[in-house]
């Protein structure tokens, strides 16, 4: 929901309906095939997150785009930057680090008049600190997303704020001049 494109959503992915690992259970009538709902309401729900991402994608139109996404271009400005956990933008180096499992970009508003997107993918097994990035002239972030709840939405830290991502979260943040 947070990458540019379509974004794919099976009915019963907001309850955690996993057809048993079955991925080809359009032919199959029987409960392999069944939206299982018991998990509505349950440690499984994950509704709200599904509509706080819809939301996001509402809000943001960089994450709906209608033609590819450039990165740096030529007068400094950009459709999206990739940033190290530094918030330092990414080299050839950084794209072949086997091991990495952190990811983090900002998203360039469509009009000057909308906000950037920041966007922390942690999936990794333990914490990593991040940095907030001082890029596009966006000194201010708000927390829109924490999947883990470490940091309250709504609130507002300057850039070259460090944090940390909690093992496995996304995180995302609008920018703000």
């Amino acid at each position: 929901m947070l990458a540019q494109g379509v974004p794919l959503l099976l009915a019963g992915d907001e309850v955690a309906n996993s057809q048993s690992g079955n991925n080809n259970a359009y032919c199959q009538d029987n409960p392999t095939g069944w939206v299982d709902w018991s998990a509505l309401g349950g440690d499984d729900d994950n509704i709200g997150l599904v509509a706080q991402l819809i939301e996001l994608r509402r809000r943001f139109p960089q994450l709906r785009p209608r033609r590819w996404v450039e990165g740096r271009r030529p007068d400094g400005s950009f459709g999206v930057l990739w940033l190290t956990p530094q918030a330092r933008e990414m080299t050839e180096q950084d794209w072949n680090f086997p091991e990495g499992r952190f990811l983090s970009y900002v998203l360039a508003p469509v009009e000057r008049e909308q906000a950037a997107l920041f966007i922390v993918l942690n999936g990794a097994m333990e914490a990593i600190l991040f940095t907030l990035p001082n890029v596009g002239g966006y000194r201010r972030w708000t927390v829109l997303l924490d999947t883990t709840s470490m940091q309250q939405p709504g609130k507002e830290l300057g850039a070259g704020v460090q944090l940390q991502a909690s093992p496995r979260s996304v995180l995302a943040f609008s920018g703000a001049a």
